[in-house]
């Protein structure tokens, strides 16, 4: 099986170390750059246009949705999942809206995280945007 390349944007640097460890850990997936930066994150997509944009961007406890749709537009062939520790109804939909295939919640163990990711790559679709484990097979 090919690479399944990623890109990590999470403000914390420990959080994209760790993530960065597991999921280089768990093949086929493997991170090809990680950022804190969205603007950063914005021209590595473009540049690398990975299958998968891992990213938390809530700052100061607003969500983006603009940003996702900037990454989006950046690199139209990547999958965004939208990373984060919790989302309300109305930020799952303008994550959705903004071109989210899918939102996962940080309490995922890294191998769920990974096996996820992996079957997104795959072609799963997601059933829903909250929890990130009702995916299904193409």
């Amino acid at each position: 099986m090919t690479d399944v390349t990623v890109l990590l944007i999470d403000e914390h640097d420990d959080v994209r170390a760790l993530l960065t460890r597991g999921l280089n850990a768990s093949p086929p997936l493997k991170v090809v750059a990680a950022t804190r930066s969205a603007m950063n994150g914005i021209q590595l997509a473009e540049t690398l246009a990975p299958d998968i944009i891992l990213v938390d961007l809530r700052r100061r406890g607003q969500f983006s949705g603009e940003m996702y749709n900037r990454i989006g537009r950046a690199s139209a062939s990547s999958r965004i999942v939208v990373y984060t520790s919790y989302l309300t109804p109305e930020e799952e939909q303008a994550a959705r809206a903004a071109g989210a295939y899918v939102c996962l919640l940080k309490g995922l163990s890294l191998r769920d995280l990974a096996t996820s990711l992996i079957q997104i790559a795959a072609g799963a679709t997601p059933e829903g945007c909250s929890a990130g484990l009702g995916l299904r097979s193409a």
